[in-house]
C-alpha cells in the first residue's frame, strides 16, 4: 500500500471512529431510542460531536425543575432548558426554521434571521431558487427579523421573549457570547450533508413533538432500505464514480463536496474522497484534478428554477473546457441534482437517492418509479402533495419517460 493509499485509510478509520462515538441519543429506559447516523462536517474548524436527547431526571444539581429537558446539541454543547420551548428564534440559515417545519411546530418560531426573511418573502436571489419551506408555511414571511449570525439584533432577540434561539453548528463560536449576552439558551444544529437523525430527535424533544420526529426518522430509514438492499451488495471496484460539481459559477475555480451521504447510499464512489486533503465541506479543485479522476458521471448542482447571472445550468456546464474529455461528458452522463440550498434538507436528500440510484444504475432500478418515491417522502415531512414533482419541474432534474 503506498503512502496515499494509507493515508486515505487513516482518514476513513478516523471518520469512522467519529461516527460510532457521536450521534448518540440518552433516553429514559421507558423511551423510545433513535439510530445514530453517520456524521458529516461541513466548514465548521471543530469535529462536530452529535445531538442527543434526554429530559431530565439526570439533570444539573442547580436545576431542580422536573419539567427542565437537557440535551445535547450537534456540536456536543450540554444545554438545559426550562421546558419545552413554547417560543423560539431561529438565527440558522434554514436549518432550524425547516426542521421545525416538518416536525409540525413552525408555529413555535417568533423571529428568525436575514436570510430565512429573504426565501420566505422571495426577495433577490431566493426568487430563483426552488424553496420548499415557502409554500408549506407562507404564514411565516411576516415574522420579526432578528439581524444574522454575525451582527444578531440582542435587543430584539430579548423583546421576543424567546426559550431558545437557534443557531448554525458551523457558528458554534457564536453560541456561547450570544447565550451570556441574552441569558437565553442557545442550541447549534446542522446536518452538513447527511442524514442527521438525531438533529430531529433533539428538536422534537425541545418542542414536545419527539413521537413526530422518531415517525420521520424510522420512515425515512425504510424507505432508503429500500435502495441500500441493492446498493450494499455493489462490490466497490463496480461502483460507479462520480464528480459533484457545487456551486458551478462561471470564471470561478471548480468546487466539490466529500460530504454528501445521498452519493454513498446511493451506490456511488464520489472522487472527492480521493483527494490528497478532504476539507470539510465545499472545497476547491483545479481543472487537473477532474481530468485526472475521470469520473463516469457528473452531477451539477441545480437549485435555481430560473437562470441564476453566473451560475452553470447542467446543458451550459457541459459545453465547460473544465470537464471536456472526462468519460462523463464524452458519455453525456452529466446531470443536474439539487444538492444543498440553505443547509441540507434531509427530505430532499432522501428524494435524491432514488434519482441517484436510478441514473446510475438503470438496470437494477429498472422497476422504480423515481418520481412516486419522490412525493411519497416530501409528502411524509412537509404534507402536500407532488412537491417532488413540482420540484423536478421548477430546476429542471432528469426525468423518465
Amino acid at each position: 500500500m503506498n503512502l496515499f493509499k494509507k493515508y486515505i485509510t487513516v482518514l476513513l478509520v478516523g471518520v469512522l471512529l467519529l461516527t460510532i462515538t457521536g450521534c448518540q441519543s440518552e433516553t429514559k429506559p421507558n423511551e423510545d431510542t433513535s439510530a445514530n447516523a453517520q456524521d458529516n462536517s461541513n466548514e465548521d474548524t471543530s469535529d462536530a460531536t452529535n445531538t442527543s436527547s434526554d429530559t431530565t431526571d439526570e439533570q444539573d444539581s442547580n436545576d431542580n425543575s422536573e419539567s427542565s429537558i437537557t440535551i445535547k446539541d450537534c456540536v456536543g454543547r450540554v444545554v438545559v432548558l426550562d421546558k419545552e420551548a413554547e417560543r423560539i428564534v431561529d438565527l440558522t440559515t434554514m436549518d432550524g426554521v425547516r426542521t421545525l417545519i416538518q416536525l409540525g411546530a413552525q408555529d413555535r418560531v417568533v423571529g428568525f434571521n436575514e436570510s430565512s426573511h429573504t426565501v420566505f418573502n422571495g426577495k433577490g436571489k431566493a426568487k430563483k431558487n426552488y424553496i420548499i419551506v415557502s409554500q408549506v408555511a407562507p404564514e411565516l414571511k411576516d415574522l420579526p427579523v432578528v439581524g444574522n449570525i454575525k451582527e444578531p439584533n440582542i435587543e430584539m432577540i430579548i423583546s421576543l421573549n424567546p426559550d431558545i434561539i437557534l443557531i448554525d453548528s458551523m457558528a458554534k463560536n457564536s453560541a456561547e457570547a450570544i447565550q451570556n449576552q441574552t441569558n437565553i439558551p442557545v442550541v447549534c444544529v446542522g446536518t452538513f450533508g447527511s442524514f442527521e437523525y438525531d438533529m430531529l430527535d433533539m428538536l422534537g424533544t425541545i418542542v414536545g413533538e419527539k413521537e413526530r420526529a422518531q415517525e420521520l426518522i424510522d420512515f425515512t430509514k425504510t424507505k432508503l432500505q429500500n435502495i441500500t438492499d441493492i446498493t450494499n451488495n455493489i462490490p466497490q471496484e463496480e461502483k460507479k464514480r462520480l464528480y459533484y460539481w457545487t456551486h458551478p459559477m462561471k470564471g470561478h475555480a471548480p468546487k466539490t463536496n466529500a460530504n454528501y451521504e445521498a452519493f454513498v447510499l446511493a451506490g456511488a464512489n464520489n472522487v472527492a474522497v480521493e483527494a490528497d486533503v478532504i476539507p470539510k465541506g465545499v472545497y476547491e479543485i483545479t481543472k487537473e484534478q477532474i481530468i485526472a479522476w475521470d469520473p463516469e458521471y457528473i452531477f451539477i448542482h441545480s437549485p435555481f428554477k430560473d437562470d441564476f447571472d453566473g451560475w452553470m445550468s447542467a446543458d451550459l456546464a457541459k459545453e465547460d473546457e473544465v470537464i471536456q474529455g472526462t468519460q462523463a461528458v464524452i458519455q453525456d452522463k452529466v446531470y443536474p441534482i439539487k444538492g444543498e440550498l440553505g443547509g441540507w434538507d434531509m427530505s430532499t436528500q432522501a428524494a435524491e437517492v432514488f434519482y441517484l440510484a436510478k441514473i446510475l444504475y438503470p438496470d437494477k432500478f429498472e422497476d422504480l418509479n423515481v418520481e412516486k418515491e419522490g412525493n411519497e417522502i416530501l409528502k411524509k415531512y412537509y404534507n402536500l402533495d407532488g412537491l417532488f414533482t413540482d420540484m423536478s419541474h421548477q430546476i429542471q432534474l432528469y426525468e423518465w419517460e
